[in-house]
């Protein structure tokens, strides 16, 4: 009986649920079209020189990641908000057979990702600010992080957009049960 529940906690763990998901949740379409929209901002931004990241000047970089701490602040507000909603719309009578399929696990782990998306960028824009304040030579690798906050950025919001269509999908399976 305690291992028939200790592995159930371990299913509702982190990396518990993202096993149950499967690579694929990370491995998508977001991933690849992220990449290449950070590509093409890094592009346009560079004058069109794709190794040049000497325009992420501090001026630059400051207000890159203020403008990101604001916005990602709030899409982590909404991304709570919305799972809210969306288990309290949920219809009740088919949660428990969706939990034993483990269908339930892969409706929500992808809300658990994206918040960890989300933290992750506003601790990076929250840091990033006074790492460009510290001039030592540990600043060199400082674009680069820009540009990987930038990637992160545009990746988290692709998902976004995926969790929302996943939503909406469900609120039309859940109209159907009714």
């Amino acid at each position: 009986m305690r291992e028939g529940m200790k592995k159930k906690y371990k299913e509702t763990t982190f990396f518990g649920m993202f096993k149950i998901s499967g690579p694929r949740l990370v491995f998508n379409f977001t991933l690849f079209y992220s990449l290449l929209a950070t590509l093409l901002i890094h592009y346009i931004l560079s004058g069109f020189k794709l190794s040049d990241f000497s325009v992420y000047a501090p001026e630059l970089a400051k207000d890159f990641y203020n403008r990101i701490s604001g916005m990602s602040a709030s899409i982590f507000g909404i991304v709570i908000a919305s799972l809210a909603v969306s288990m309290t719309v949920f219809n009740q009578k088919i949660l428990e057979p969706l939990e034993k399929s483990k269908l339930l696990h892969k409706f929500l782990f992808p809300f658990w990702y994206l918040i960890v998306l989300w933290g992750i960028i506003i601790l990076i824009s929250t840091i990033g600010p006074y790492l460009y304040g510290i001039n030592t030579t540990t600043t060199i690798f400082l674009p680069y992080l820009l540009v990987f906050e930038l990637w992160l950025f545009i990746y988290a919001l692709f998902f976004a957009i995926k969790i929302t269509g996943l939503l909406i999908r469900l609120f039309l399976q859940n109209a159907k049960v009714l």
